[in-house]
């Protein structure tokens, strides 16, 4: 029998991005890359024209144009932050000459006939003269001649001065490709995502939040469960850790580091590794393998570059080596002491601690302590606000409030005061430190006390205690040497 060859309607695939209130469509085969708008946007001051300044594209500095400068955009409902997290710049290309365009958002890409020409005046001053319906968006799609563009705004990078002659709507259909085949299509996708065939490399796919980021297989250690964080840094930082091993990860928010909208805690955490670091990333869950052209970028740049996946939505690429360089805290991962490490690293508590809680939890060695008290009525004022001085064994206690301002001090609240002396002697005097409750004790000889260099910080101890998944980490307070500080500064 016959094959039956079916006539097929030639189309054109274009990146979808929305300016204002316009949804523009460029063709793929002209978008060399899109960047994040926040960092890679440099003001340019200029009196007049759509240029808002330059952003840097494989190692060279690209104009940007703002289209709401030339054209009345029309305003969006959500608000200028929301927006800001979502702009784009796209680098696009004509060939020869590259320019970059500012948009509030990249929809993702689809496939339409060949676009409408409306306007047949022929003026050089338009920026827009076709259209073409989008019936896989919904959406009428205002289709962008970069060439047009490019001599409208009268700057590019590479090119001559001979190169500034205006394309006309024909040229749409070049830039696109018109029907081609599937070889045609993958090599559109990779120029369309600023990348080229030849790089392609094996990358995972996670969602944080509705947002799908890729990292290098190989740089995915691997993907757990949400273990128990714990906070680094001074107290009250949003910094936290976690142990990974016999390492300590320091722990990211993935969201807030791209700047997405903020979702429901996540469930899964994403070790990955890079030299002789390691970081967590929260994520919602692991998606899939998938061959993608690593992006070119120039050193320095974003942490995170949008590219188009072949479903035509946008895949935000994780670059690990930038992303270790902009969280000190990853040093952390090296500090830790391996197994069975020297015991100037890692040794056992040969004295017991107590834990307690101020706004996280602490460790403090127990011989500096004289007492625990119950915090009572009368070490309040009536207004319930924490005296000064208490009266002590005969003598007046200075205190000094440990837990976060402001937090309520009612009788019965269950909190208590360790009293502590300087490690100078009983004459040096005491220090009463009042706390949210005391937890629990470690005897001697059943905790690991290790030192971790933070960043900002320096080296800090910590105490751990159980194992496997049991285990648990407290960041240690000198309360002694508190009351020496604390005297000597009075």
């Amino acid at each position: 029998m016959a094959a039956v060859r079916e006539t097929a309607i030639a189309t054109v695939r274009l990146a979808i991005a929305t300016v204002g209130t316009v949804t523009v469509g460029v063709p793929v085969a002209a978008v060399l890359q899109a960047l994040p708008l926040a960092g890679a946007l440099h003001p340019l001051p200029r009196r007049q024209g759509a240029l808002c300044g330059v952003a840097e594209h494989a190692g060279a500095l690209v104009p940007v144009v703002d289209l709401a400068r030339w054209v009345d955009v029309g305003e969006v409902l959500n608000s200028a932050p929301a927006r800001d997290k979502t702009a784009r710049i796209l680098v696009l290309g004509d060939g020869r000459r590259s320019i970059g365009l500012r948009v509030d958002a990249v929809v993702g890409m689809t496939d339409v006939p060949a676009p409408t020409r409306v306007l047949h005046d022929q003026d050089p001053d338009e920026v827009f003269d076709s259209v073409v319906k989008s019936d896989e968006l919904g959406r009428v799609v205002s289709v962008l001649d970069v060439a047009r563009m490019i001599a409208l705004a009268g700057a590019w990078h590479g090119g001559d001065d001979s190169d500034s002659t205006a394309g006309g709507a024909d040229d749409a259909g070049r830039q696109g490709g018109g029907d081609s085949g599937a070889d045609g299509a993958a090599a559109l996708l990779a120029q369309g995502a600023g990348v080229t065939a030849n790089t392609a490399t094996l990358y995972a796919l996670l969602a944080v939040g509705d947002t799908r980021v890729a990292i290098r297989a190989t740089e995915l250690a691997q993907v757990v469960r949400m273990p128990a964080l714990r906070p680094i840094g001074p107290a009250g930082g949003s910094s936290s850790y976690c142990s990974w091993g016999e390492r300590n990860v320091a722990v990211i928010d993935t969201a807030r580091l791209l700047g997405l909208p903020a979702a429901p805690p996540p469930a899964l955490l994403a070790i990955v590794e890079h030299g002789d670091l390691a970081l967590g990333l929260m994520v919602r869950a692991a998606l899939e393998l998938r061959m993608l052209a690593a992006p070119v970028t120039p050193a320095g740049a974003a942490v995170a570059t949008t590219v188009i996946g072949e479903d035509g939505a946008a895949i935000e690429v994780i670059d690990t080596a930038a992303l270790l360089v902009r969280v000190p805290e990853a040093s952390i991962s090296r500090a830790a002491a391996p197994a069975g490490g020297a015991a100037t690293a890692q040794r056992l508590n040969s004295h017991a601690y107590i834990v307690f809680q101020t706004d996280q939890h602490h460790a403090t060695a127990i011989d500096a302590i004289e007492e625990i008290l119950a915090l009572a009525a009368v070490h309040v004022d009536a207004h319930e606000q924490l005296l000064p001085t208490i009266a002590w064994r005969g003598q007046p206690l200075p205190l000094t409030d440990l837990r976060p301002p402001g937090t309520p001090t009612p009788p019965g609240c269950g909190a208590r005061i360790i009293v502590a002396r300087s490690p100078d002697g009983a004459d040096a005097g005491c220090t009463g430190y009042v706390v949210k409750q005391v937890v629990l004790l470690i005897p001697p000889n059943t905790g690991k006390l290790y030192r971790m260099a933070l960043a900002g910080v320096g080296l800090v101890e910590f105490i751990t205690t159980g194992a496997a998944t049991e285990q648990a980490s407290y960041r240690t307070m000198d309360l002694a040497r508190r009351t020496t500080t604390a005297r000597l500064s009075g």
